[in-house]
């Protein structure tokens, strides 16, 4: 069984653009949809506690290396965090796929409390220019709006090929979708190198694929 989680928000609008891909290859999956308001992150969590166990469950949204957020309606509802790390249990005997910031660190810390059966995970993913300003490095590197843009783009390209990929052969071990990961990516890093002269968008995907781990 596949499960598409995402949290509704502003600045995470452009991944919905991966929704619809896998709707549009007839992708059979279930949506799970995180609104900002305390009902829907309480009914959400019902009925991932209620998936069966061996599912294949996607989570796009924001993170932080000690827990992913739900739906946010910028002063209406500031995002809540929707699962901590100590309840990551929740996601036990699943194979997760967690595209939000600092995942990675989260997939790492509470891999004994989450006793998942494979969890992917990222590092820092800057689709906003304030996350860029708050870092040194990426501010002195001089990314901008339209960088981010791209970087965005570059994200919804090479997840949705290694989704695509991964879910239209049924005999590949969830590992697999890292290796098709790392393949898409080098692609586009090359593309942004030797096509566009971007080195900036080159260095945010090579962040991006070297952080990510599989655990």
């Amino acid at each position: 069984m596949i499960t598409v989680i995402i949290s509704i928000d502003p600045s995470t609008k452009f991944l919905f653009d991966i929704v619809d891909c896998l709707k549009s290859n007839s992708i059979d999956f279930e949506l799970i949809e995180i609104h900002p308001n305390t009902d829907s992150y309480k009914s959400c969590l019902d009925n991932i506690a209620k998936l069966p166990e061996n599912s294949t469950i996607l989570f796009l949204g924001h993170g932080q290396d000690d827990q992913i957020y739900g739906g946010e309606l910028l002063d209406d509802f500031p995002k809540q965090p929707f699962v901590k790390r100590n309840e990551m249990g929740i996601f036990k005997n699943q194979n997760i796929f967690l595209l939000a910031c600092d995942s990675a660190s989260l997939i790492k810390s509470s891999f004994r409390i989450a006793k998942t059966n494979k969890a992917i995970g990222f590092g820092p993913l800057p689709t906003e220019i304030e996350e860029v300003e708050s870092d040194k490095k990426l501010a002195n590197e001089g990314i901008t709006l339209d960088t981010i843009e791209l970087f965005k783009q570059a994200i919804n390209e090479t997840v949705i090929l290694s989704l695509l990929k991964f879910f239209k052969d049924e005999s590949k071990d969830f590992i697999f979708l890292k290796d098709y990961l790392n393949l898409h990516l080098n692609k586009r890093i090359n593309k942004a190198i030797l096509e566009e002269n971007n080195r900036n968008l080159a260095d945010l995907l090579f962040n991006m694929k070297n952080d990510m781990v599989i655990y």
